[in-house]
Parts: structure tokens; C-alpha cells; sequence
């Protein structure tokens, strides 16, 4: 399991939103929401560096949600590790995979992604407040 982010897809709109392509990986034929998804990556980093310190903190069940589409992976800890369950939210879809992962793999992941975002933003001359609060968000 990865997240795949594209730095050189990363975008800043006349509004601000900061988009560009966000996925997760779990084979080369099973990828969440899909190959090429474009998400707002900031707002994703920062949510998902949210619910990975409620997870690690005890809680039983988070959300990683996506911004741009009905899609989420609830996350369940478990005693053996984490089940990660991918659901779409459409009209016979529902949950479309579960797989199974160590915190640590999931923890790496999300920081990894929420870093590589962090360093496209100083890259292309990007600065907001959601950057930020992301940047704030991260360990050292």
C-alpha cells in the first residue's frame, strides 16, 4: 500500500484552493478512488494527519476522507494491525475493498504524503494558511 501524490500536477486556483493527483496504491490493478484521482492535497494532508493522531490515541474508527467525490476509507483498528475498507458512496457500490495494514505502514504513508505536498508548495512558490496549518501539523 502507497499513496501516490504528483507533485507536478499540484495547482493553486484564484480562489486558493491547492489541488493536484492523490490515490492510494494497494496493487498495479487496485488503486482508491482511481489512477489519476485530483484531489484538494493540502486540505486531504492535513485531515488525514487528523484522524491518524485520533487513531493512534485509541480510538476504534476514523475517516480518511476525499474532498472532491463520495469516497472514503474508514480505518479500524484491530488487534493485529488496521483494516483499511475503501467505500464509494453510489449507487451499488459501497464497499469496494479491504485490506489489511500496520499502523506504522499507514503512519508513514500519510506523513510521506503530507511532506512530499508540503515541499511541491515551497516548489512552486505556494503559501496559505491551509499550507500552514499542514506544515504545523507535521512532525519534525
Amino acid at each position: 500500500m502507497r499513496i501516490c501524490f504528483d507533485p507536478t500536477t499540484l495547482h493553486q486556483s484564484r480562489s486558493g484552493s491547492i489541488t493536484g493527483v492523490i490515490y492510494f496504491e494497494f496493487s498495479l490493478e487496485r488503486r482508491f478512488p482511481s489512477l489519476g484521482w485530483n484531489d484538494f492535497v493540502v486540505v486531504l494532508a492535513s485531515w488525514w494527519m487528523i484522524a491518524l493522531k485520533e487513531i493512534t490515541d485509541g480510538a476504534a474508527e476514523v475517516k480518511l476522507h476525499f474532498m472532491d467525490g463520495p469516497y472514503w476509507i474508514t480505518v479500524i483498528s484491530q488487534e493485529e494491525g488496521l483494516l483499511l475498507r475503501c467505500t464509494e458512496d453510489r449507487r451499488d457500490a459501497g464497499v469496494v475493498y479491504e485490506l489489511r495494514v500496520k499502523l506504522s505502514d499507514l503512519t508513514g504513508e500519510i506523513f510521506t504524503f503530507a511532506r512530499k505536498v508540503s515541499d511541491a508548495c515551497k516548489t512552486a512558490g505556494i503559501s496559505s494558511v491551509d499550507v500552514d496549518n499542514m506544515r504545523t501539523a507535521l512532525p519534525n
